[in-house]
């Protein structure tokens, strides 16, 4: 059953989506595309949801306080901001060439999320689940001789709440250590708290 909603959720990012319709500019963003032929865009408010901002707040019970993300994960892994998100989604994610992977706990989830995200705890790529080898194909790689190989795998984005929590830097050293190429993901470290902060958009998880 658990196979069965990750490949789903990627088949949606992999599968179903088209090209970009419309690209931001240096002074606005609006920036539109279609995914399964349902129109999606990013904008940004001229107002903040304190609240909301708010709730991407997190203390971790293994840091004494509030946990402080490192700049970089790994070498080779390019730590990014809020225009090469938006970029990476209306021209990758977009046409099925890339997924933007929220790290974080499916509860956390609750609290928004960035449009066109699948979600991917750190949890789920550990070697005593039996689908771990399912969700890594359906990122792209590729069994060969009982092995996997990465050359085909997808470009990827990974996030989380942002510089105060550390899944989207454990998962990516996760990702790192099962084999997956260093050149071939990216760390938004200012995640959902930096995101709700400047103004820009979230899709609810009930949507």
């Amino acid at each position: 059953m658990l196979s069965h909603k990750i490949s789903g959720a990627l088949a949606i990012s992999i599968g179903l989506s088209t090209s970009v319709i419309a690209q931001a500019t240096d002074d606005a963003l609006n920036v539109g595309f279609s995914v399964g032929g349902v129109k999606q865009s990013f904008e940004q408010s001229e107002t903040v949801d304190t609240a909301q901002v708010a709730s991407h707040f997190r203390t971790r019970t293994s840091c004494n306080g509030p946990c402080l993300a490192p700049l970089s994960v790994a070498s080779n892994v390019p730590t990014i901001g809020e225009r090469e998100v938006i970029s990476f989604v209306a021209t990758q994610v977009a046409i099925g060439k890339g997924l933007l992977i929220d790290s974080r706990n499916i509860n956390d989830r609750g609290t928004g999320f960035i449009s066109t995200s699948v979600n991917i705890p750190s949890a789920l790529l550990q070697s005593d689940n039996p689908f771990l080898n399912d969700i890594l194909q359906a990122m792209g790689a590729r069994e060969f001789q009982g092995a996997l190989n990465f050359t085909d795998a997808l470009p990827l984005v990974v996030f989380d709440d942002g510089p105060s929590t550390l899944d989207a830097p454990d998962l990516i050293t996760t990702l790192l250590n099962l084999g997956y190429p260093a050149d071939k993901i990216s760390y938004y470290r200012g995640g959902m708290l930096v995101w709700t902060a400047l103004g820009l958009n979230t899709q609810d998880a009930k949507s």
